[in-house]
């Protein structure tokens, strides 16, 4: 950068505890109030196998044995089969199947022969990771 003759340097950007070390979901229902399929920033890993995720900017420790853990950014949308009784805790009607967004979040319905989906929040658009149902 210039200024008044003086050339600073920039600065590169350098990791900081903010910066997700992994990405994790639930796998099965258990102790845990995290939606399934949700993908969540991994904030970090303690030996004592407790994980702590961000959830909505809070930290949430979670049992390891709950999650899956992987360590680059979901691509596809997760798909999830929702079981009757878990529709009716949510308080909503919501379909037994749906997909959850990797950019947002978000869970919206989809067709059955459905290979792309675009959010109808965030608009991105990934293909559904029909090999990994949750």
């Amino acid at each position: 950068m210039l200024f008044s003759g003086v050339t600073i340097p920039l600065r590169p950007i350098t990791p900081t505890r903010l910066q997700a070390k992994g990405w994790a979901r639930v796998g099965r229902p258990g102790a845990h109030l995290l939606r399934r399929g949700a993908w969540y920033p991994v904030v970090r890993i303690s030996s004592s196998h407790i994980v702590v995720l961000d959830v909505n900017r809070r930290n949430v420790p979670v049992d390891r044995r709950f999650l899956e853990i992987r360590y680059h950014p979901p691509e596809r949308w997760s798909i999830v089969r929702c079981e009757p009784r878990e529709i009716q805790r949510v308080g909503r009607i919501f379909p037994l199947t749906y997909a959850v967004c990797p950019s947002c979040r978000h869970r919206q319905a989809f067709g059955a022969e459905t290979r792309e989906l675009a959010c109808e929040r965030c608009r991105k658009t990934a293909g559904l990771a029909w090999d990994e149902l949750s």
